[in-house]
């Protein structure tokens, strides 16, 4: 992907008596996004910005271990026990002391030859050099430029900022609610992106109630100026690999084994333990033991410190124990947890992401982790395979596209009803830009938001995946079936299919928990690959082709989607379709019938049951009169599906 940005001046912070101005200008390719505004709250704020710092400076993969300050160690006691005929090498000792101080007279001479580069350094012409150096390196070589740019953006509820750590295995996440700003002029909705360095964290450090943090994004550039001094933030397109993991992050969300609420002074002990203690062997897990009406207990291996909840008692249904990995990635939460009360998290299962939320005030810091550090957002568990069951065609697409770029941020529930779509639908067309990184799923809101990643579109070369090739040839070959009648579980409807296996092979269970937007919140296989793995490395194969017949069970005009039929509510029937249709399409229309155990054929004749007519229904319709065969509506099709008539 071959990008030209262009930014007009550099990011400055700038410390006056009425607060800390910073200016953020965005990137001139973009439509122009601007916001001039005092952030209420600023301390609160700029302990969280602090935070998300951490998160995009962190990289917790494993490195190898520097020995050479013990092997110098082991050279100097050798020397120790060296003969009395070294002894005459000591002579020279004097002689090195001497040279020792000659060079530290040579030291001082180029510490003051450095100080007049770093004026220069700090000169315009070096900074215009620096600019063209970088542009020729992302142009040229882009597998040295790896910068990982925070993503800003402004919506008329609130102001987003998010991050990946280095390793891409930790997502975090600052929401300022829009009424905690005080906005100064008009303002441009949109989104943007910058570099998040140290220099600029310092300045953060600055911020403090009484002095506020100004914040100014502007269509010519991003800044942030104190008196102290100027920090310079560069600004680059993200790579494709965060594209995908805002993706899986996203589509993980609604995926939950337990929700629970911990105390900060829990959240700081486990922390606390994991400071205090170094771990020379296995495991090196955070084990939750969780049940209803008791308070959570967390083991930390592999020392076996029990730490307790104190004040809150788990309300959910799940019982037993999760495990998680990588919990040193926490500690970005370490200077946020004396000044607040409590931490909300979602554990997904053992092995599987979790999520943690903590407020400020009325400022919020998500930290969304993977399964364990190398297992990086990105890569494996591909739970946007899961994210909408729907299908949506391209024209469908461009209007979703139209209509949250418009409003910039709505439901898939809105958007049915502003364009005329399918609920499944529209969540299809809103997860599928979600795919391209034009927008994103809220799970703090529940929502869409329009958060285009890139100045135009773009489309990402399709991930292989042989369970999703799998998947299509299983429904291709007509593998799947649903059994038996959907289960309706609180707002979530429960499908069950089973799914025939190859030769040898048993057949296998398959329960699939979907929301009104057609959204898998639950799914379970009664295969050895998921009995093994859960939904650590993402859905099987058999999931993805549950979710896959899901997806032919749409229905138009209302929006809301039609439930696995009974299997043999068709058994014996015959129908035909004809005329132009409005609440579905003719294919989707004869996937549903063979659900349903009947036959749908292309022709009228004496052996055909049923006609469902559309508009404009010509040749077949008049057939159909002669030969008697019952003609029915559009709705009276779906009610006959549905077993309301």
């Amino acid at each position: 992907m071959q990008f030209t940005q262009s930014y007009s001046h550099r990011s400055t912070a700038t410390l006056s008596p009425d607060g800390l101005r910073m200016e953020v200008a965005a990137e001139q390719s973009r439509p122009p996004v601007s916001l001039q505004a005092i952030v209420g709250e600023s301390l609160s704020y700029g302990r969280l910005m602090l935070a998300l710092y951490q998160v995009v400076s962190g990289d917790h993969r494993t490195k190898t271990k520097d020995h050479s300050a013990y092997q110098e160690w082991v050279q100097q006691r050798y020397l120790e026990e060296l003969p009395a005929a070294m002894s005459a090498r000591r002579a020279k000792l004097p002689g090195l002391l001497a040279r020792r101080t000659e060079l530290s007279e040579r030291i001082k001479e180029v510490e003051s030859e450095i100080r007049a580069l770093e004026k220069t350094v700090s000169s315009s012409d070096y900074r215009k050099a620096k600019l063209g150096y970088f542009r020729w390196l992302w142009e040229n070589a882009k597998e040295a430029w790896w910068v990982l740019d925070p993503v800003v953006s402004v919506h008329p509820d609130s102001l987003i900022f998010e991050v990946f750590s280095q390793d891409e295995s930790s997502y975090g996440r600052v929401t300022v609610p829009f009424e905690k700003l005080t906005v100064f002029g008009e303002v441009a909705f949109g989104t943007t992106n910058i570099d998040y360095s140290r220099a600029l964290a310092r300045e953060m450090e600055r911020v403090r109630n009484y002095r506020p943090a100004w914040l100014q994004i502007g269509a010519e550039g991003v800044t942030l100026a104190t008196g102290a001094g100027e920090a310079v933030e560069k600004k680059i397109d993200l790579p494709p690999s965060w594209v995908r993991g805002f993706l899986q992050v996203q589509s993980a969300a609604a995926f939950s084994e337990a929700d629970l609420t911990l105390s900060a002074e829990t959240v700081a002990e486990v922390l606390s333990v994991l400071r205090r203690q170094r771990e020379d062997r296995g495991p090196r897990s955070l084990r939750f033991h969780i049940a209803p009406g008791e308070r959570p207990r967390i083991l930390v291996e592999p020392w076996n410190v029990e730490v307790r909840e104190a004040a809150h008692v788990y309300e959910g249904p799940f019982r037993g124990e999760i495990r998680l990995w990588g919990r040193r990635r926490l500690t970005v939460l370490e200077n946020v947890l004396p000044h607040a009360e409590s931490v909300q998290v979602r554990l997904l299962g053992t092995g599987m992401p979790s999520y943690w939320s903590v407020f400020l005030g009325s400022h919020r810091f998500d930290l969304g982790l993977s399964g364990w550090t190398r297992n990086d957002w990105a890569q494996s568990a591909r739970f946007d395979l899961l994210a909408s069951t729907g299908t949506a065609s391209e024209r469908d697409v461009a209007l979703a596209a139209d209509e949250l770029a418009a409003r910039l941020r709505l439901t898939a529930e809105e958007l049915a009803d502003a364009r005329g779509l399918p609920r499944q639908g529209a969540a299809a067309a809103l997860q599928q830009l979600c795919s391209a990184g034009r927008a994103m799923y809220d799970p703090v809101t529940r929502a869409y938001r329009w958060r285009p990643l890139f100045s135009h579109p773009i489309k990402l070369e399709e991930q292989h995946d042989q369970r999703l090739q799998l998947a299509r040839r299983l429904v291709s070959e007509s593998r799947v079936k649903w059994t038996g009648r959907p289960e309706t579980v609180a707002d979530r409807v429960r499908h069950r299919a089973t799914v025939r296996g190859g030769r040898g092979e048993r057949d296998f269970k398959v329960i699939l928990e979907l929301d009104a937007d057609g959204r898998a919140h639950y799914a379970e296989c009664s295969c050895s690959w998921h009995r093994r793995e859960k939904l650590r490395k993402g859905p099987c194969a058999h999931i993805l082709a549950a979710s896959a017949l899901a997806s032919q069970l749409v229905v138009a005009g209302s929006g809301a989607p039609i439930s696995a039929p009974d299997p043999n509510r068709f058994a014996g029937l015959t129908f035909v379709f004809t005329g132009a249709l409005t609440r579905f399409t003719r294919e989707d229309a004869e996937v549903m019938v063979q659900q349903a155990g009947g036959k749908a054929t292309g022709s009228v004749s004496r052996n055909t049951s049923y006609l469902v007519a559309g508009d404009r229904a010509g040749s077949k319709l008049a057939r159909a009169n002669e030969l008697g065969v019952k003609v029915l509506t559009e709705d009276q099709f779906l009610a006959m599906l549905e077993g309301r008539s």
